[in-house]
């Protein structure tokens, strides 16, 4: 074979190359781009998820954390080490939950379990927090603590009123009405 058609056949080589490159580049840089949306919008809802579960990890009962709670099986899916950890630390503490009347200490256990998963999260997304500063690093005023028990306090004893279970009685009068009327 001449020179000639080894330049004819690395030329069609090239083309053919060429073809592909046009066409499947621009596809592949898309696919590409949309994995990368995909990957950071995970972690902005793991990240979200965490956010909330630390900023109110002094008032576990607030709706806004139950709901982080709920999401952890949806979002801490992956089968690293680390999201692992998430999903056992997670299913510990919800097996607590499910059993919190039955099991003695419930509450303090529940304070280590939410520590624990709390630092999990932190290490699986990135962070270095430990279960010291976890139970210790949440700013949580006396006051808002006082207002929150005293509403407490109030609506159960405002139920028991209603319900008629409490020592306290509701007095009810009927008064006649002996106005003049007017004219």
């Amino acid at each position: 074979m001449g020179a000639t058609v080894w330049l004819g056949i690395v030329g069609a080589v090239l083309s053919a190359i060429t073809i592909f490159a046009i066409y499947y580049g621009p596809v592949s840089a898309l696919r590409i781009q949309r994995r990368l949306d995909d990957d950071r919008e995970a972690r902005n809802r793991k990240m979200w998820i965490f956010k909330t579960l630390m900023s109110n990890r002094a008032t576990r009962m607030s709706p806004v954390y139950v709901q982080a709670l709920n999401l952890i099986d949806i979002e801490f899916t992956g089968e690293n080490k680390a999201e692992k950890a998430v999903r056992t630390a997670w299913k510990n503490l919800m097996d607590l939950y499910t059993n919190y009347k039955t099991t003695p200490n419930a509450g303090d256990k529940a304070f280590e379990l939410n520590a624990t998963l709390l630092a999990s999260m932190g290490e699986a997304l990135g962070y270095g927090f430990d279960e010291v500063y976890v139970k210790r690093g949440a700013y949580y005023p006396e006051g808002l603590g006082d207002v929150e028990m005293e509403q407490h306090t109030l609506r159960k004893q405002f139920l028991e009123l209603l319900d008629g279970r409490g020592t306290r009685k509701l007095p009810v009068a009927i008064f006649e009405q002996r106005f003049p009327d007017i004219k």
